[in-house]
């Protein structure tokens, strides 16, 4: 069962308390009090047909929770498939009658086009009255949507405040949604340190995002002490979940030995997890391994099926790769007006193994027109990044 389903179906035992307080009129409350009894024992016990008609029942007597409890039947398919249209009229009765967690879901059904025409307009107004009755998704929903311009005019200041209503109610997509705008300085004055506090609290409650953050900053020593150690272990806790970016760094560390046992099988098994997610990064460092025969066994065609994987997602580090395949003849002929091409196409995106590469190119006139104008400008632009390869052929050719 996955996490949101868990949080719906607290909502909903929890809603099953205030029935007979909620009933219409007196005469109706010891009946509308059993109903209620029968509908919370008959979902205990997972007899989802039986509660949906108690719900009903109520729900037609005009109680908003149990007009809420019956959508979240239909929407969730306890007992039955999925209906949203039913979904979305009874949810619809018990948002307009003011309540949060039914205004979230029906903004949750405008966003998706579940039950109703998709519209981003009307996903804004039921999460904002959602939000201002305290509901926790819409707060962080309407937070995103500010965030990123969906159905509202793109607004930082806007998602902040959304996103910091969700977190102070300890929701920890929203703790590291607003550690990421401390990090940036969006819409706040950029803090490393309120940065990883807020990861830190995302973190400690599980998110693989936040984990993964905390890991970058520790490896990076962004507003911490640096420290590889720290950082393989938040990395751990991302990559144990799946996170596809987590893998890949793990990998990094676990082949150059930063804060864990050097291990090219290691290195393998994380980004070949992370590959097969389709981490472009991750690909090529794979295919690398492939392509030395580190930590499995050596295989230029393997290699460079795992750079034209990377390619196809416009990775950097794999068109750098596929440069030096041709260049080469790594697992295909020497092109080297091809190797050229992808050397190009890494250097467009800064990567100082391109640039530096496609500068050696123009120096020698391989697969390009000699240039060693060209051929310079390149390298100093591979060694302000920090190329040492760069910065030696600047001084051998007497820049």
């Amino acid at each position: 069962m996955n996490k949101t389903l868990r949080t719906w179906i607290s909502l909903m035992l929890s809603v099953l308390l205030v029935f007979a307080a909620a009933a219409a009129g007196a005469e109706e409350k010891d009946e509308a009090q059993e109903w209620a009894d029968l509908a919370r024992d008959a979902f205990q016990r997972q007899d989802y047909e039986t509660s949906l008609r108690y719900f009903l029942l109520i729900a037609d007597t005009g109680n908003p929770y149990a007009q809420y409890m019956a959508a979240c039947h239909y929407f969730f398919g306890f007992g039955m498939e999925p209906d949203y249209g039913k979904a979305a009229e009874y949810c619809r009765l018990s948002a307009d009658q003011g309540i949060p967690a039914a205004q979230s879901m029906l903004a949750n059904m405008y966003f998706n086009g579940l039950g109703v025409e998709q519209d981003d307009g009307m996903a804004v107004k039921y999460n904002r009255m959602a939000a201002e009755g305290g509901d926790v998704q819409a707060q962080l929903s309407l937070g995103w949507m500010y965030d990123n311009g969906v159905g509202v005019e793109q607004d930082y200041a806007k998602a902040r405040e959304y996103y910091q209503l969700a977190a102070d109610q300890g929701d920890p997509t929203a703790q590291m949604n607003l550690g990421a705008m401390y990090y940036a300085g969006l819409a706040v004055e950029q803090s490393y340190e309120k940065a990883l506090e807020y990861y830190q609290l995302a973190a400690d409650q599980g998110n693989a995002r936040a984990q993964y953050n905390l890991g970058m900053m520790y490896e990076f020593g962004c507003g911490v002490e640096q420290s590889y150690e720290k950082a393989a272990e938040y990395y751990h806790l991302a990559a144990d979940q799946g996170y596809a970016d987590a893998q890949a760094n793990l990998g990094l560390l676990y082949e150059f030995g930063d804060g864990v046992e050097q291990s090219f099988e290691k290195a393998v098994e994380y980004y070949q997890l992370a590959a097969d997610q389709g981490d472009a990064c991750a690909q090529a460092y794979l295919g690398k391994m492939y392509e030395f025969g580190c930590g499995v066994e050596q295989s230029y065609e393997q290699a460079v099926a795992y750079y034209r994987l990377s390619v196809e997602q416009g990775n950097a580090v794999g068109q750098w790769c596929m440069g030096e395949a041709y260049q080469f003849g790594i697992g295909v002929d020497v092109d080297l007006e091809k190797a050229a091409e992808y050397y190009r196409l890494s250097a467009d995106q800064d990567d100082p193994d391109g640039l530096s590469d496609l500068a050696y190119l123009y120096q020698e006139g391989l697969g390009v027109e000699q240039s060693l104008d060209k051929a310079i400008e390149l390298y100093r632009r591979a060694a302000e990044l920090g190329s040492e390869e760069a910065q030696q052929a600047l001084l051998m050719i007497g820049e």
